[in-house]
């Protein structure tokens, strides 16, 4: 029984589509704005849309429309402005927007707005960023090279480096070859960290960030000691055909490390000298003493020597001390 009687308030129920403009009975069109305003937007960004209706007239339905097609309808009592909401932009949201208005009293929806067109585009294509040489771990002084290689995306304005430990922002312009920008740092300690970059191309008017490259990071150390260097005999003189150890040692827990021996500043190689040596190294360890040994002592085993220490597998040199060997 009483699903009969629902049937005939059912039967009319309708909806109605918005009323189409009739020429002549037009209300005047609305003004159609946006926020913010671009020439160009990138996905993700956001943005909203305002119809604002003329002065002596109020809106009861207000429309918003994308290349002709309904994508928002609000109800209203009201003489405000009436807003409609994207709050994140795709390729898709691209296209001419207009809006429109049904006033109290009136059949006909108003003319519509001009039209308000966005382009939206994808961000360019991120970086990458390289270091030369790539080390695990710096030491103060070093030269590092820092490069930004653009995926050839268009015509690249500039460039910005990132140090995402202090924060710290430079910005570059493009080298005249292009493809890549190369920053030259000799290393403090503030310059540790990790490092990002991006660059900006022109796009309609605008400049259009990239997309950021992964982070490298940047260890910079204190530069070590100086190794002591001592022999035997301790005096330094000794008689030919006689054995002689020079010793070279460095502070423990130091790190990675080989020691290397040098005679007038010419590093002693076994294979390059016409005087029997013996290195008593351990290799690359962590152990922080290395034995130069010469088996018999010769007229040209006299000179100045000196040792160093030096990391794995950068060969930067961490200072020495010398001695005088005499016949």
């Amino acid at each position: 029984m009483a699903l009969n009687l629902l049937l005939p308030v059912l039967a009319c129920l309708q909806i109605f589509p918005w009323p189409e403009t009739i020429a002549g009975d037009a209300s005047p069109m609305p003004l159609l704005s946006v926020n913010p305003k671009y020439s160009s937007y990138l996905m993700g960004d956001s943005v909203t849309f305002t119809c604002s209706v003329p002065k002596g007239h109020q809106a009861t339905q207000l429309q918003f429309l994308k290349d002709g097609d309904e994508v928002a309808s609000k109800q209203t009592q009201s003489q405000h402005p009436q807003t409609y909401h994207l709050p994140s932009l795709n390729v898709r949201s691209s296209g001419s927007y207009r809006c429109r208005y049904l006033a109290a009293g009136q059949k006909a929806p108003s003319q519509l707005s001009d039209p308000v067109t966005i382009n939206v585009h994808e961000k360019p294509p991120p970086t990458s960023l390289s270091l030369d040489p790539p080390c695990a771990k710096y030491l103060v002084g070093e030269q590092l090279m820092l490069s930004c290689i653009d995926p050839k995306f268009g015509e690249v304005t500039g460039y910005r480096f990132y140090n995402r430990r202090n924060m710290e922002v430079s910005t570059y312009d493009p080298d005249p070859h292009g493809g890549a920008k190369h920053v030259f740092l000799s290393l403090h300690m503030d310059d540790a960290g990790p490092y990002t970059c991006k660059y900006w191309t022109a796009m309609r008017g605008q400049e259009i960030l990239s997309v950021e490259s992964e982070a490298v990071s940047v260890s910079v150390l204190e530069p070590p000691s100086q190794p002591a260097l001592s022999m035997d005999p301790p005096s330094g003189v000794i008689k030919e055909g006689l054995p002689l150890l020079i010793t070279c040692s460095a502070p423990r827990h130091t790190g990675e490390w080989r020691f290397r021996f040098y005679k007038n500043g010419v590093e002693l190689v076994p294979e390059n000298t016409r005087t029997p040596l013996n290195t008593m190294d351990p290799g690359i360890s962590s152990v922080n003493v290395s034995v130069l040994s010469i088996p018999r002592a010769r007229p040209d085993s006299t000179g100045e020597f000196t040792c160093s220490r030096q990391r794995f597998p950068d060969s930067v040199p961490s200072g020495g001390c010398f001695l005088l060997l005499h016949q």
